[in-house]
């Protein structure tokens, strides 16, 4: 199995505070993995050091040659630039056509099989509601053709149809795959291998959710901390 990306003994820091720390990570090609951790804990941060869009403060970051990102941020910043845009205008700066399901396909086909009506195409992005936007976000990653998928909360937004469209997709997703999530069910389903980023350093965790919210348990009580995380809410 190729190498993509390697990060060696790699960390992030903001003045005296270190969101990541010694981080060693090798994904490989058509893997899929989740990464977990709180909300704050430096996901985010991670995941940008990953994908060589912020510099580490220490360690080295080595991407493939043949890498090609396809990055879907929680708060959807690419979509954001494209507001004043209408979605058919969007749709027009892809191809055509994309093979689908041994089919041939057009983006404004795609898009409809995520929830979206013909007569939606003309209405500008600052007026697409939540799920909506978070839809076509989606889907203009993977229209982009990304060997190397990134989705940070992907399912933010989206009513149960639309995530089970969502695992239907990421379950025939043929690359590499790093999923940020709290929904249990999707990362259990969709992904093979999980990681926990918990005080600043990543763990593997082959024991999946159950061994992350022991080890961040066991990192509560040595931190004096009286509060346990709700398994049903896993962390963003």
């Amino acid at each position: 199995m190729a190498e993509l990306l390697r990060m060696e003994n790699v960390s992030k820091c903001f003045g005296s505070f270190y969101a990541n720390q010694d981080v060693n990570l090798t994904v490989g090609e058509g893997e899929v993995h989740t990464l977990l951790g709180e909300n704050g804990a430096g996901k985010s941060t991670l995941l940008k050091v990953m994908t060589g869009r912020m510099l580490p403060s220490a360690g080295y970051v080595k991407i493939g040659k043949s890498v090609k990102f396809g990055i879907l941020s929680q708060h959807l910043d690419q979509l954001r630039e494209k507001d004043d845009w209408r979605v058919e205008e969007l749709l027009a700066t892809f191809k055509k056509y994309y093979v689908v399901d041994g089919k041939p396909q057009s983006p404004e086909q795609l898009l409809e099989r995520l929830g979206f009506e013909r007569r939606e195409f003309p209405t500008f992005i600052k007026d697409l509601s939540g799920g909506q936007r978070r839809r076509l976000s989606i889907l203009c990653v993977l229209l982009r053709e990304p060997n190397v998928l990134i989705l940070d909360e992907p399912g933010n937004d989206l009513d149960t149809d639309m995530l089970a469209v969502l695992e239907d997709l990421l379950d025939t997703w043929p690359g590499t795959l790093i999923l940020v999530s709290h929904d249990r069910y999707l990362m259990e389903r969709v992904t093979d291998d999980q990681f926990a980023l918990i005080d600043g350093h990543v763990r593997h965790v082959p024991g999946g959710v159950d061994e992350y919210l022991s080890l961040l348990d066991g990192s509560i009580q040595k931190s004096n901390s009286t509060s346990a995380p709700d398994a049903a809410n896993v962390v963003a």
